[in-house]
Formats: structure tokens, C-alpha cells, sequence
């Protein structure tokens, strides 16, 4: 008998029945650098069930940024609030309706994550070590933000077994949204369910009061230090 499921149920709780559901096991490895407190996460992205490995693996609740597409279709739109995600919005460049949810969050003390390849890799066929190009807007989140200092703290979901469903066809999703540029593809949504998973913890990046108060100039010198060097950390514990 599957537990009972309420109307606002816990992110955390919501995470470990997912991963009971799909039978994922989830080990930490690096968890003494997971700091106190408010800090942004960033991971790469391949499956469903990155955000409640995520949740589930570091042991606290954390508003992961989920694709707009994901706040149209039933079922997927429940479970992303069920976990606390914040839903981007269609066509919005600077996505202020996400960045005020987040910046309150990190102000009350909880953590926000966010997949910096954006739904590049999830919609495609990619191998378990590739990483995509790391969008900035995770770096341009901490710079914003009054938290100080900000840890912002990579995470790399390596996967040790895996398996595909079926692939979903991108038809489907149009019958919800027929105007998302996503939906227009032929080819289909891949679906990946993890088995066995290691979520390997980086060392915090920090950012401070001074990171915050340079010049125009220095401070996109500082957000493109963030991405890459996120990335690279990301990488290697995909490697390693």
C-alpha cells in the first residue's frame, strides 16, 4: 500500500517516496562540505529525478528552478510543487518572478538549486559523464542576493545504473502547450530512471560582500569565474 499522500505534503518526504517508487538508492560522498544554512546548488541534468535525488541526498529541502514545460503537464506540474520547485516562466529572459521566490528563499535560510544546462541535456539522448554549457543565471542569482557570504555549492549526480522507458513524444506535450518552442521537436523526451546514484559534493564557492561591490566589469569577470569553475567541479566528480 502506497503511503498516504496529502495536499502540501514535506519536499523531502514527497523525494524519498519518489525514489522508493523507482527503486533509486542514493549515497553522498564529500557531505562535510555541505555548509549550514542558505546556499544555491547546482548539478548536472539528465533526468526527472535529479531535483528529489538532490533533496533526498543532501538531506534538506531545496527550491530547484524546473523547466516551464514541467508547470503545464499534470501529474509532472503536482509533483514539481510538491517538492517546492519554482516553475520558470515562458519567453522570460530575465525570469524576475523566479529570481524574487529565490532570493526570499535563500533570505529565510533555504536553499535553492538550479541546473545550469537548463533542459539541454534532459531532452536529449546524452551519455551519464557529459555536462553541457553551464548557463550563468545561477551565478547572477548569488550576486543578487543579501545573503552574505553565499556558499554556492556544486553537485555531480553520477550515476552507477541506469535505465530507459519509453520515450515520450513530444507530441504529447504539445496537446498541453502547443505554442512551447520545445514542443515543436519530432524526436522524443528521453526518459531516464536511475538505479544507483552517488551524488558527489564540491567544495563551496563562496561569495561576499567585496565580490558584490566591484565594478560592472569585475563583477561579470566574477560570474564567469562562477560557471566555469562550478562546471569544472561538476565534471570531475563525474570523472572521478
Amino acid at each position: 500500500m502506497l503511503p498516504h499522500l496529502s495536499l502540501h505534503p514535506d519536499p523531502t518526504n514527497l523525494a524519498h517516496l519518489l525514489l522508493s517508487l523507482c527503486q533509486t538508492e542514493v549515497w553522498v560522498e564529500g557531505s562535510e562540505h555541505l555548509p549550514e544554512g542558505p546556499m544555491v546548488v547546482v548539478s548536472n541534468h539528465r533526468s526527472f529525478l535529479d531535483a528529489p535525488v538532490l533533496i533526498a541526498g543532501l538531506g534538506r529541502p531545496i527550491r530547484f528552478a524546473c523547466h516551464y514545460y514541467l508547470s503545464q503537464v499534470p501529474l509532472l506540474r503536482e509533483i514539481a510543487l510538491g517538492l517546492g520547485c519554482i516553475p520558470l516562466r515562458q519567453g522570460s529572459q530575465r525570469q524576475m518572478h523566479f529570481f524574487r521566490q529565490a532570493q526570499a528563499s535563500l533570505a529565510a535560510g533555504i536553499g535553492v538549486g538550479i541546473f545550469p544546462e537548463g533542459a539541454e541535456q534532459i531532452t536529449r539522448e546524452t551519455l551519464p559523464q557529459e555536462v553541457g554549457r553551464f548557463q550563468p543565471g545561477f551565478a547572477h542569482l548569488a550576486l543578487a542576493s543579501g545573503v552574505d557570504p553565499l556558499p554556492i555549492v556544486p553537485v555531480a549526480v553520477r550515476v552507477q545504473e541506469e535505465w530507459r522507458g519509453v520515450d515520450i513524444p513530444m507530441a504529447f506535450f504539445r496537446w498541453f502547450d502547443p505554442t512551447e518552442p520545445m514542443f515543436q521537436q519530432e524526436t522524443g523526451h528521453p526518459v531516464v530512471f536511475y538505479r544507483r546514484v552517488a551524488l558527489k559534493v564540491g567544495s563551496p564557492l563562496w561569495l561576499t560582500h567585496s565580490q558584490r561591490c566591484g565594478s560592472r566589469q569585475e563583477r561579470l569577470q566574477v560570474i564567469q569565474q562562477l560557471a566555469a569553475t562550478a562546471r569544472e567541479q561538476v565534471q570531475a566528480g563525474l570523472n572521478n
